[in-house]
């Protein structure tokens, strides 16, 4: 099981002692909490647990995270930010236009194998009821805009059409990605990144993405009308 350890930790630096204390409990509550919901399920996260890991009393645990959600909210951020930092490097150190994009998206497919339960938090859904502060949602954003600027990069190389860099051209390069990540987590779980059968097909995916997003398609051409039928006009 990949170490909860990666990831990084709050954004504000403690500045006293006691700060200090309280910040690296925090991150060891959060940290046992991944663990727990490796072991047992990401809905399934027990507290009473998470405290008996850090040596806590459940309700000293409450000084640090004041309910279950606050815990999950608190993953939530530090774990969409650990997705953005992989991706803006990854797309830092390829070529600029399609390369880059190449990069995040075999960024992201590694993120989900190195933290399977904390990405069944972040694009699953697998907490009911359970929606992120605006402040844990904000790195999504961010990941977001770097992704669709990788994609607008590349139709500025004449890489793919215009309409790659449209709204639904970013969401099917999000989806593409998302689907090899869960297909590889359902079925071969257990298989490291070289050696996984559904990340194999990730090159040719991204192989379709560009057919699909030729940049010969003639100008006006759009991708997903309303009516569902692929036009050319």
């Amino acid at each position: 099981m990949p170490s909860p350890l990666d990831l990084p930790a709050a954004q504000s630096a403690p500045n006293t002692p006691r700060e200090r204390r309280r910040a690296q409990t925090r991150d060891e509550i959060l940290n046992a909490a991944l663990a727990v919901m490796t072991e047992q399920g990401v809905a399934a996260l027990n507290l009473t647990e998470v405290a008996r890991r850090v040596g806590l009393r459940q309700p000293s645990l409450y000084q640090y995270f004041d309910s279950r959600t606050a815990v999950y909210d608190a993953l939530f951020e530090r774990g969409m930010r650990a997705h953005h930092d992989l991706l803006a490097d990854a797309i830092g150190a390829a070529d600029t236009g399609w390369p880059a994009a190449c990069a995040a998206a075999w960024a992201s497919v590694r993120f989900a194998m190195d933290h399977p339960a904390l990405v069944q938090l972040l694009f699953a859904g697998a907490v009911p009821g359970f929606v992120p502060s605006e402040q844990a949602y904000a790195p999504s954003l961010r990941t977001y805009e770097l992704t669709r600027n990788a994609i607008a990069s590349a139709v500025r190389h004449h890489h793919l059409h215009p309409a790659a860099a449209s709204e639904r051209g970013v969401a099917l390069f999000v989806a593409l990605i998302a689907g090899v990540s869960v297909q590889q987590q359902a079925n071969d779980p257990d298989a490291d990144l070289e050696e996984g059968r559904y990340v194999a097909l990730l090159d040719p995916a991204l192989d379709m993405y560009v057919g699909y997003f030729a940049p010969s398609r003639p100008t006006a051409w759009t991708p997903w009308p309303e009516t569902g039928a692929r036009t050319a006009r």
